[in-house]
């Protein structure tokens, strides 16, 4: 079943600037968040901001879908254009893994599941917490040689064509299954 028309008007109207701007992405993501998780199901979408790093002043922004407080699924937004960069592709991966290591002592679901959209184009990560890993796996950078540490294939799925709206659409029927026990 595909996204309501409204929503899909609202992805359709982001302008150019979401190529360097992903606050034109926020309302949006927002309003696919709400379908997708209601707050007649107990879920509450809440925003987090911290910097990309102390030394910087710049900010990312994660959308955390909570059930009872408790993060259940979690999306983090960057302008379109980082699909293109190496380096905007690596830090988007990078602070996924931190989000993760800072939410996973906060969790009291088996598996969190996120999220890295660049622009419309997602890239989804599976935190296991009986075993800890994270996938996919990073990869580290080579002491010698240039590497690409987040290539641009794993951001193979857009939200707004049919195979990124079943994929999401799996994932969060699979969050929902598990806070039935919240």
């Amino acid at each position: 079943m595909p996204w309501p028309e409204t929503l899909q008007e609202q992805f359709d109207i982001v302008t150019t600037f979401g190529e360097v701007d992903e606050t034109e992405y926020y309302g949006p993501y927002n309003s696919l968040l709400s379908e997708l998780f209601p707050g007649s199901e107990h879920f509450m979408i809440a925003l987090k901001k911290r910097p990309t790093h102390p030394q910087y002043s710049d900010f990312y922004t994660l959308f955390i879908a909570q059930r009872r407080k408790h993060p259940v699924f979690l999306i983090q937004i960057r302008p379109s254009g980082h699909i293109n960069n190496a380096s905007d592709r690596a830090s988007a991966d990078e602070q996924m893994r931190q989000w993760f290591d800072a939410l996973y002592d906060k969790l009291s679901i088996p598996t969190l599941y996120g999220v890295s959209a660049l622009g419309t184009k997602l890239c989804f990560y599976l935190y296991d917490s009986q075993t800890g890993t994270l996938t996919p796996p990073a990869i580290e950078r080579d002491p010698i040689v240039a590497n690409d540490r987040a290539p641009a294939d794993r951001w193979n799925l857009d939200v707004m064509e049919s195979d990124g709206e079943q994929r999401m659409k799996e994932i969060v029927a699979l969050v929902k299954k598990m806070c039935e026990e919240l």
